[in-house]
């Protein structure tokens, strides 16, 4: 059998190292000249957003073989308002290096694998491609291509502005920002490569490429930044997911099927759970929208949130950390099973129909 795989990022590697054990030797085509990201940074997995998962790499390891490394635990969150700060102490996730080097998630996928051919600085074209191998897994990290082929719905228009950063850091601790007057709708967080190097990044929804300078500049004002850059970057990150996910023989991964969480951005999980399920559908049959309903739900979940989200403004955000930083919400949150994500989403949606209950039953009063 013919596999073709476009992008060796997170999900074509793992859809490569699965079709492997099936005795299938897949091709991939990547752009780049190289293995890794463009820009250094450094991801989080959080045990909250991940249940019913208790631990991903047990999970990776129990159901795909997949073992990761990552730089370091995750054993506190310090959440920052415009007048709050609350923190979270516990075994809460893990931290990943995102760049070029061999400790980096996408090397360690890449180096697992024996009999797989990357060629690189091909972006590879899946209309030949298609007639070409039996199947075409896309992965290349966005909507460009299910965009061409009519089948993508954007949800989520951003902009990521980022660095790398100098200074004195605890590498075991995620520091995140909410303040609309430079995060608008969306957030700022610092994730530690060590004790003296960090990834400082902000994410902001709904705005042009000339907006996010605006609000980088002002983030790094209004948290009166000490740190030296180093580097910095600058990107487009829209998200939204393709339907269907399979069109003929071409199978959509990662975030080019959507993949990647429409509230927080985070995708590792879902990008190599999809890549995995893309390969089983391939060498078993396996229905493909079967094995990833899990994620697709979790991420409509997400979406949930994101819509309350957008409409709080630097008191709701205030609001938010004090109900966060109570002894039994933080348990209930921070150190229980309770998926957080599936009970947020109903309740949001109830709160929403109690509030247009009440606006309707204003209107017929008046």
């Amino acid at each position: 059998m013919k596999i073709a795989i476009i992008g060796a990022g997170k999900s074509g590697l793992a859809c490569a190292y699965e079709l492997e054990k099936y005795g299938i030797s897949p091709v991939i085509y990547e752009r780049n000249g190289y293995i890794g990201e463009q820009w250094a940074h450094v991801v989080a997995t959080m045990e909250i957003i991940n249940r019913p998962k208790k631990d991903d790499k047990i999970y990776l390891k129990e159901n795909f073989d997949i073992e990761l490394k990552p730089i370091n635990k995750l054993k506190k969150v310090i959440h920052k308002s415009p007048n709050k700060t609350t923190t979270i102490k516990g075994n809460l996730g893990y931290l990943y290096k995102s760049d070029r080097d061999v400790d980096s998630v996408k090397y360690q996928l890449y180096s697992k694998l024996k009999n797989t051919k990357v060629l690189f600085n091909e972006a590879g074209d899946y209309e030949l491609l298609s007639k070409e191998y039996d199947y075409v897994v896309i992965g290349t990290g966005n909507g460009i291509y299910p965009d061409e082929m009519g089948c993508w719905i954007e949800l989520v228009s951003a902009y990521v502005r980022g660095a790398t950063v100098i200074g004195d850091f605890n590498p075991q601790t995620l520091i995140v920002w909410l303040n609309k007057d430079y995060c608008k709708n969306g957030y700022a967080y610092l994730t530690p490569f060590d004790k003296k190097k960090a990834s400082l990044t902000l994410v902001t929804t709904d705005v042009n490429e000339k907006e996010i300078d605006y609000y980088w500049e002002a983030f790094l004002a209004g948290i009166d930044i000490k740190y030296k850059i180093i580097e910095e970057f600058k990107l487009a990150h829209n998200l939204g997911y393709a339907y269907p996910r399979i069109y003929k023989n071409i199978i959509f991964v990662g975030n080019s099927a959507g993949g990647v969480d429409p509230f927080l951005g985070f995708g590792m999980l879902n990008a190599i759970t999809m890549g995995v399920a893309a390969a089983r559908t391939i060498a078993k049959g396996w229905d493909y929208e079967k094995q990833i309903k899990p994620v697709i739900q979790n991420n409509l979940e997400m979406k949930r949130f994101r819509k309350a989200f957008d409409n709080l403004n630097n008191k709701g955000y205030d609001n938010l950390m004090t109900a966060i930083s109570l002894p039994g919400i933080k348990h209930l949150l921070y150190y229980t099973p309770i998926n957080v994500t599936k009970v947020g989403a109903v309740s949001l949606d109830l709160w929403e129909k109690i509030k247009s209950i009440n606006k309707n039953d204003i209107r017929d009063s008046l």
